[in-house]
């Protein structure tokens, strides 16, 4: 009699433990549905799929080449969107060159943004730097400028002279940069000169005048 009373307060757990399960699995099940609704409304549902099935590629790219991770983002999402294009045109007959474009643009756009600030802030230090280059306010600002431009040109006269060993350089391009900015901070340094010049003139006249 004992072991019929086991024999069911075992089957007794047993059932209360399968139950468990299937509550916890219907949970996790409308927890994923729910997450999925939530990242649905905040992002288009083409975007999310593209960019789940490039991560894959992704991890298989930078198993193959670790030191071009953006590299392999692009790649992986290009591919992705291709597939999904041919995918769409063999479904639909048509392609969504548009739609596809701009979902790739949308997951490129990230892995490139912090690329695409640095070369604009460079890009504005240029524009600055050329501009009190040009025009500088004082002597010791346009001898600055000119001490800094030829400091430039002579680091890469001489790394390049180092790379070559003596032999004769082939990349004498890659000086003009370098080159203008000196030139820039002599026509610079020219203009404030003659400016002064042009003033001390002017005192003088007007001090023959009061005389």
């Amino acid at each position: 009699m004992s072991q019929i009373t086991q024999f069911f307060s075992n089957m007794k757990m047993d059932f209360d433990r399968l139950s468990q399960s299937i509550d916890d699995l219907v949970k996790t099940y409308y927890a994923i549905v729910n997450f999925l609704e939530i990242v649905s409304n905040l992002f288009p549902l083409d975007l999310v799929l593209v960019l789940i099935f490039s991560i894959p590629l992704l991890l298989v790219f930078n198993s193959l080449s670790p030191s071009s991770p953006r590299i392999n983002y692009t790649l992986a999402v290009l591919l992705v969107s291709g597939i999904r294009t041919f995918l769409q045109h063999s479904i639909s007959q048509s392609w969504e060159i548009f739609a596809v474009s701009k979902t790739a643009l949308i997951l490129l756009l990230p892995a490139y943004a912090f690329l695409l600030i640095r070369l604009l802030f460079e890009r504005v230090q240029k524009l600055v730097s050329r501009k009190k280059a040009l025009s500088p306010r004082n002597l010791e600002e346009s001898f600055g400028a000119l001490q800094s431009a030829y400091r430039t040109l002579s680091i890469e006269i001489y790394s390049e002279l180092d790379s070559v060993g003596g032999g004769p350089i082939y990349r004498k391009s890659k000086f003009l940069p370098a080159l203008k900015e000196l030139e820039e901070a002599t026509v610079g340094m020219r203009r404030l000169l003659e400016k002064r010049k042009i003033t001390e003139n002017i005192l003088n006249s007007g001090d023959k005048i009061d005389r």
